[in-house]
């Protein structure tokens, strides 16, 4: 997966390959939310 912050836009992009996972505001690495959702999308689930 990759990560990647969009400075101009202020966007976060979760992605792997071509399919983009997350695109939102908030950090991934800082909130939990984003980060489930992410991985939900990817057909993960976090545990806690």
């Amino acid at each position: 997966m990759r990560v990647r912050h969009i400075k101009s836009l202020d966007i976060w992009f979760v992605s792997k390959g071509n399919r983009v996972l997350y695109r939102g505001r908030e950090n991934p690495w800082h909130s939990s939310r984003a980060l489930q959702s992410a991985l939900r999308r990817e057909g993960l689930r976090l545990a806690a």
